[in-house]
């Protein structure tokens, strides 16, 4: 059966290879990106799979910005939301002194959380109607390691951190309030790949991520809702 695919923060990075990769198939996707007329990349995808993308703007980090979203996508079915869209405020190998103990951007702390715990939560909620018109629906919350608790032996990254466990929270939240209205929801971490959060030295490029978080989410439904999980489909520790 087709599906439809809402990808947000679709300009890069694993969002854009969404894309990429879902578009070998007959799935029909609907990407996001802040300023769509500057992503290149997700236009130029758009132009050579005509009828089979479509690119609209949204920024998670603004309540307006999704409520016009969810109004602008009218009476559409959304089968597989992935909340993608997240912040780090530049590269862990570059910018992880502004999260630390010494240096704590408190505004950029607040500014992660309103696009990574707060975007998803709220992006969600406004796209129940859309959701529940699917015989399946899905919501993958794009989380990380670095939200594991249990896995936290380095310290630092607190911003990052904080909004990835608090978006796990959410995530079990979510999975319990919408079961009855048989909507899964599932936390994922991609592991450690190569974007401009985790640098060129991460483990994981960008392709291999995405497709084996593809082969994942091809496996998940109701039985694993509340769970969080890698791209292997191992669990991960709270």
């Amino acid at each position: 059966m087709l599906k439809t695919w809402l990808i947000t923060g679709a300009n890069r990075g694993i969002g854009l290879e969404f894309v990429r990769q879902l578009l070998q198939s007959d799935d029909r996707i609907i990407a996001t990106a802040r300023v769509p007329e500057q992503a290149a990349a997700l236009n130029a995808l758009a132009q050579a799979h005509p009828g089979r993308l479509q690119i609209l703007p949204l920024d998670t980090g603004s309540g307006e910005s999704i409520g016009h979203f969810a109004a602008a996508l009218g009476g559409a079915t959304v089968d597989v939301l992935v909340n993608n869209a997240g912040l780090y405020g530049g590269s862990w190998e570059t910018s992880a002194a502004a999260q630390s103990v010494e240096g704590m951007d408190y505004a950029l702390w607040e500014e992660i959380f309103r696009v990574n715990t707060i975007g998803p939560f709220r992006l969600t909620v406004a796209l129940l109607p859309h959701l529940q018109r699917s015989d399946a629906p899905l919501v993958l919350m794009m989380s990380s390691d670095l939200g594991s608790i249990t896995n936290n032996t380095m310290g630092q990254s607190y911003a990052y951190r904080s909004s990835k466990a608090a978006l796990n929270m959410v995530t079990k939240g979510l999975s319990v309030e919408l079961a009855g209205k048989g909507i899964a929801v599932v936390a994922m971490a991609p592991g450690w790949t190569r974007t401009d959060l985790g640098g060129a030295n991460a483990h994981w490029s960008v392709a291999d991520s995405v497709s084996h978080q593809l082969q994942v989410i091809a496996g998940l439904g109701p039985k694993d809702s509340g769970c969080f999980v890698n791209l292997l489909g191992e669990a991960v520790p709270w």
